[in-house]
């Protein structure tokens, strides 16, 4: 079936073609990023809805987030309550519309609460199951990003529009284009070109590597191998 169809109807409550507020889609854009990294999923404003509309992609991303919440709990002084587990037990293989799919949406948004969500910012099922607040689910899962960044998961749902800023800064001060890696720090998964030049103290490139150090504050070596000797 199309993206947007139910019943062989256009139904614009499956994307974001209804929303006009540009902050609004800007959201919309940062989640696609941050989740779709995490998950190795490719995510936009048409394909969302629709992707974690049974609550299995949701699911995932717990379960991901968990590892980090683990680790928090063993090293932080004094961490709260948070949540043992990740959802347990969730179908991964139902219908957007059958109980299976309310179950995983139930199972998903308790661990959101364990976690610390405020509860102002839990969307409802219905929401999602029967699209009837798909901003709400928006606003659910950026909570669950600004939480997780909390207990020390490195993914900055923040990071990618930072960089952004970053390379445009950059690029009128050089006057010359950049390659725009912000897709890396929480967007797609792409193998990244290592560099063998020697950087200078005083060279574009140095002081690219110097301002995304600073944006994501990753502790010891980063992940990632770019504008490296």
């Amino acid at each position: 079936m199309p993206r947007g169809k139910v019943g062989g109807k256009y139904d614009r409550r499956m994307s974001f073609d209804d929303v006009k507020d540009e902050r609004m889609l800007v959201m919309v854009d940062k989640l696609c990023c941050w989740m779709g990294g995490i998950l190795d999923e490719k995510l936009n404003r048409e394909t969302l809805i629709t992707s974690i509309r049974n609550g299995v992609l949701m699911c995932k991303l717990a379960t991901e987030i968990q590892v980090a919440v683990d680790d928090y709990m063993n090293t932080a002084e004094d961490p709260g309550q948070l949540p043992k587990k990740p959802p347990q037990n969730f179908a991964t293989d139902c219908g957007a519309r059958s109980m299976e799919a309310r179950d995983n949406v139930g199972k998903f948004l308790q661990w959101a609460r364990d976690l610390r969500v405020p509860e102002s910012s839990i969307f409802s099922p219905d929401d999602l199951l029967k699209l009837k607040g798909k901003m709400n689910v928006v606003n659910t899962l950026l909570a669950v990003a600004r939480r997780a960044k909390d207990c020390g998961m490195a993914a900055d749902i923040d990071a990618p529009p930072k960089i952004a800023n970053a390379f445009k800064g950059l690029e009128e001060k050089f006057g010359k284009k950049f390659e725009h890696t912000a897709t890396a720090f929480g967007g797609a998964k792409t193998a990244l070109k290592e560099t063998t030049m020697t950087l200078t103290s005083g060279s574009a490139w140095k002081i690219v590597q110097q301002k995304i150090d600073s944006i994501l504050q990753l502790p010891g070596k980063p992940s990632y191998e770019i504008f490296r000797n």
